[in-house]
């Protein structure tokens, strides 16, 4: 019988058809991730506008803000959860439909109420994040997977930072009505491309609603995020912070306590006690809140009198496109991490974001007067926090069991608004009573003071990395 010579095992090569359907995915993701993260920020430069409009002082304007917010740390991990049970396609196009909802309803609101039931309802979108890296960790693998990941997380980045971008823009050249129109016209352009792109997940395990968790999850978070918010304008040491403080303790130790008895927890608290993924989620906090320092700071910084020895007189439009090369650089961070990722390890790459944003925010600190200095080291605070949020959610993804990604994934999303939420007071607290005028007003002093805060922190956070695992 003639030797014959064995046929060499080879991996199927990805097919034109394949490669089309896998970008087709990842941008349908790309763009609902888009979606949800510009309208963060698409708000901010017509919080006077809606002041005037409604009657209204700076306190209750940061409601708008604040009810996206709240609403979203709340929603992500419970959606996320619903995902993983009910599939992540199902879920996802629910979330991006409620966000429409709350889009439309918030464009035609008469009053303040009304226009909050619709960012309430727009923050539930906050959950498309993780639903998305969800689906890229289901339907990708090897190099796909982790170019997936960057995608969406510089999309995220870049999103929050053009915003304010745009946002300028329609508010100058429109009205604030067409910012929700903007964002509506976006979510159902998600849509679209969900049902034509993305495919139907496989539901996990069937399973009673966990509505212990779910109730003390929620009342754990608002608690929080609330006393967080509105420490600064409430006191710190007033008993209604103070209260909202111990009840945050109680709802989150019972949680764990309940969470550990249920069979089919909403939160796998043993999961998140993992060390690799409690780091990466300690990691997350500093990521949330270094760019919040940049995000109050700067644009009161370049729309200051330069009268007053400092600050560019800029407009609101000015102010964003100043910041506009911080969030392209946010986005190429993203794209960036995974290459880096694969040439030394999550550790290393951590460790590099946290420093690069470190030496960004202390160049800013030593020349805040300086239009050249700012927008070139606030870009390379944007580089470290893309590259960043790139690398935590892709360990998330890879230490989290299959089964448990999207509810992981919603609670790292919840770690990362509370960094925002505290972001935001310290700033304003800085800026109001380190090194001001006699008038009151902020002093050179005073900008200097909050970003040399940013390079303590990233400091710290490059410390704290070097408690992540070597590889992956």
């Amino acid at each position: 019988m003639p030797h014959t010579a064995p046929t060499p095992i080879t991996t199927q090569p990805e097919t034109p058809a394949s490669a089309r359907r896998s970008r087709g995915l990842v941008f349908a993701l790309a763009i609902g991730v888009l979606s949800f993260s510009m309208m963060q920020t698409l708000l901010v430069p017509a919080l006077p506008t809606f002041m005037v409009e409604f009657g209204i002082d700076a306190s209750l304007a940061g409601w708008i803000l604040t009810s996206y917010l709240l609403c979203g740390a709340v929603a992500a991990p419970i959606l996320g959860s619903l995902g993983d049970r009910y599939g992540h396609r199902r879920i996802l196009l629910a979330t991006l439909a409620t966000f429409v909802a709350g889009g439309v309803l918030a464009a035609l609101a008469p009053t303040l109420p009304a226009l909050l039931v619709g960012r309430v309802l727009q923050g539930a979108s906050t959950a498309t994040f993780p639903l998305a890296l969800a689906i890229v960790r289901r339907h990708t693998e090897g190099q796909s997977q982790r170019s997936a990941t960057g995608w969406l997380s510089g999309t995220m980045g870049l999103g929050a930072g053009a915003a304010l971008v745009v946002g300028g823009v329609i508010v100058e050249s429109l009205s604030w009505h067409w910012l929700f129109v903007t964002g509506a016209a976006m979510g159902i352009l998600s849509i679209a491309l969900a049902v034509a792109f993305v495919p139907a997940s496989q539901r996990g395990q069937a399973a009673r609603t966990d509505w212990p968790g779910t109730v003390l999850l929620t009342v754990g978070l608002l608690a929080l995020l609330l006393a967080i918010s509105q420490g600064g304008s409430w006191g710190w040491g007033s008993g209604a912070v103070l209260g909202l403080i111990a009840l945050a303790l109680v709802a989150l130790t019972a949680l764990v306590l309940v969470e550990r008895r249920t069979e089919a927890p909403l939160i796998d608290v043993r999961t998140l006690a993992r060390p690799a993924l409690a780091i990466t989620n300690g990691l997350t906090l500093f990521l949330g809140f270094i760019p919040y320092l940049f995000y109050v700071g700067l644009p009161v910084l370049l729309q200051a009198d330069p009268a007053a020895g400092f600050g560019q007189g800029f407009t609101v439009t000015q102010t964003g496109i100043a910041l506009l090369p911080g969030a392209i650089l946010v986005f190429l961070g993203g794209r960036f991490a995974p290459w880096l990722i694969g040439r030394t390890s999550s550790k290393v790459t951590a460790l590099i974001a946290l420093g690069v944003m470190g030496i960004g925010s202390l160049g800013v600190a030593l020349a805040p007067q300086s239009l050249t200095v700012i927008v070139v080291f606030f870009s390379l605070v944007g580089l470290g926090n893309g590259i960043g949020f790139a690398v935590v959610s892709d360990l998330v993804a890879s230490i989290a069991p299959r089964t448990e990604i999207a509810a992981a994934l919603g609670v790292n999303g919840v770690l990362r608004t509370v960094g925002s939420a505290l972001g935001a007071p310290i700033s304003t607290t800085v800026l109001t009573s380190v090194a001001v005028a006699t008038s009151g007003a902020s002093t050179l002093g005073s900008f200097t003071a909050l970003f040399v805060i940013g390079a303590v922190v990233s400091g710290a956070g490059a410390l704290f990395s070097l408690a992540l695992p070597a590889q992956r």
